[in-house]
């Protein structure tokens, strides 16, 4: 328990001065004996300014907020004197509204998941090159971004409807089970020489051109 030390009074001390003395007496006991702080004997404590409702800095970039209203009040800020512009929210209903975000495995380390007010909205990161992210506007529409070693190995976009682009080879695979194509229309490809039998090593243009030089061979013996 804290230590109460009397004040030093003289018979130099004014009334005044004596009923002052008396008032600080009563406030430290009454610290003493509830033990605790409470905004009617504290006014500041580690740079922060304190009322009934509020905890914040001085400068009020930093702040809590006890106050209720029939909103959703703001419970915690960050970032911004003008608590509406503040970096950081969190509201009475658990909301959280933030500018950026970084969630780490170690301190730094990776791998991560970082959301910035820049560029990527939001990114998975394996390593500093190699990472899944979202860019919000890629030609005026979303896209999912496969990076490796710091290039772009495939896209999931909207540009041309919903598009598939992959930077090489791309290898679609069904285990156990079969690939389906039910377009309302028709599935397009460029030229019968697209596609191959692998196994054969035969193109589709390879077995029909062999289908046409068979039956011009049985009209023209």
């Amino acid at each position: 328990m804290a230590m109460f030390q009397a004040p030093l009074l003289t018979a130099q001390t004014s009334h005044a001065q004596l009923l002052d003395e008396f008032a600080k007496v009563v406030k430290e006991l009454e610290f003493i004996v509830n033990g605790a702080i409470d905004s009617r004997n504290v006014r500041e404590i580690g740079g922060y300014n304190v009322n009934k409702t509020e905890l914040q800095s001085r400068d009020g970039a930093v702040g809590m907020s006890s106050a209720r209203t029939d909103e959703d009040d703001l419970r915690i800020w960050a970032g911004d004197p003008d608590r509406a512009k503040a970096a950081f929210k969190v509201f009475e209903s658990g909301l959280v509204t933030l500018t950026k975000f970084l969630l780490s495995s170690t301190n730094g380390e990776y791998p991560k998941i970082e959301m910035g007010s820049e560029g990527n909205l939001l990114a998975a990161f394996y390593n500093e090159g190699t990472y899944i992210s979202i860019e919000p506007d890629y030609g005026q529409g979303p896209s999912l971004n496969f990076v490796r070693n710091g290039e772009i190995q495939g896209r999931l976009n909207t540009i041309l409807g919903f598009e598939v682009l992959s930077i090489g080879n791309m290898n679609i695979q069904s285990a156990g089970g079969s690939i389906k194509l039910n377009p309302s229309e028709t599935v397009d490809i460029q030229r019968w020489s697209k596609l191959k039998n692998v196994d054969e090593n035969k193109t589709l243009q390879d077995e029909l051109n062999e289908i046409y030089n068979r039956l011009e061979s049985l009209e023209n013996p």
